[in-house]
């Protein structure tokens, strides 16, 4: 072998000695790189987690913190102590303050411009004796507020019973369909069964709350026929004259609402301004 030879064997030894050590090289940092790994794992496994189990065969209840197995505050039922029955369709509660009735209209017992209904402490009395010492759950519609500041809703009693239904099921008020509300029907049912039944508002066919308002000395709408087929109507010292049938009805349907949401100041006004005249004595 000559010399050149001899130092082209060495050198390619000298290249796969060198080819073989990287190799090693690059084995040995993969093998650290996955013993890493596995170390890194097992690390994680044995850390303590938020829920553990109490080992095989221990003691005692089983106990779990984690998030998903906590009651969500905000969709468990949340009761209120009742502080006050102001009437049959209006409550005062801890927290809230005054709450009126969805769905139920019961007589008037403090109204600034119309008298005591018939029936009106009856049906006050028949809400303190199912709310008295209770309290009870809330449920809301889509109107939250009404124009006084009352918070809408249905009260639920603790057995489950809904005060609302209660009241119109029994006869102790009417169906409030002027706003609508998402169980407008079942009240209209709940009332025309009452009505059928012929009870509390609707015993005697309604006789006795005529001869109640005959009782009373005063009644609150004066009709009074006029010549030529014309219609009057008075009300305290307000009156509106010369109008046929159809004008006589809308009149009343009027005042009816103008009594339940005026102001005494606030209704003169109305009044006058829809061609009202006031007679003065």
């Amino acid at each position: 072998m000559t010399r050149g030879a001899g130092s082209r064997v060495k050198s390619s030894r000298s290249n796969l000695f060198f080819s073989h050590f990287r190799s090693l090289g690059s084995f040995l940092c993969f093998a650290f790189f996955l013993t890493s790994m596995v170390v890194e794992v097992g690390a994680a496994e044995t850390r303590p987690s938020i829920t553990s189990e109490r080992p095989a065969g221990a003691s005692g209840a089983f106990f779990s913190l984690s998030p998903g197995n906590l009651p969500d505050p905000d969709k468990q039922p949340r009761f209120y102590q009742i502080l006050r029955v102001v009437d049959g369709d209006t409550l005062e509660v801890e927290s809230i303050g005054e709450i009126r009735l969805i769905g139920v209209d019961t007589p008037e017992i403090y109204h600034p411009l119309k008298p005591v209904h018939f029936f009106a402490k009856e049906a006050s009395d028949l809400v303190k004796e199912l709310v008295s010492g209770l309290s009870v759950r809330l449920e809301y519609d889509r109107e939250k507020k009404d124009k006084y500041g009352r918070t809408l809703a249905y009260v639920y009693l603790p057995d489950g019973r809904c005060l609302n239904e209660e009241i119109s099921r029994r006869g102790y008020g009417f169906a409030y369909t002027r706003f609508p509300f998402k169980y407008l029907m079942k009240y209209r049912q709940l009332e025309a069964q009452a009505r059928a039944e012929g009870l509390g508002l609707w015993a005697n066919q309604g006789l006795d709350e005529f001869r109640w308002i005959l009782s009373q000395g005063s009644v609150p709408y004066e009709i009074f026929e006029m010549a030529n087929n014309w219609w009057g109507i008075r009300f305290k010292q307000y009156v509106k004259i010369r109008l046929n049938s159809e004008e006589l009805i809308r009149e009343i349907n009027n005042l009816r609402q103008w009594t339940n949401e005026f102001s005494d100041s606030d209704l003169r006004e109305t009044l006058f301004s829809h061609g009202w005249l006031e007679v003065k004595e």
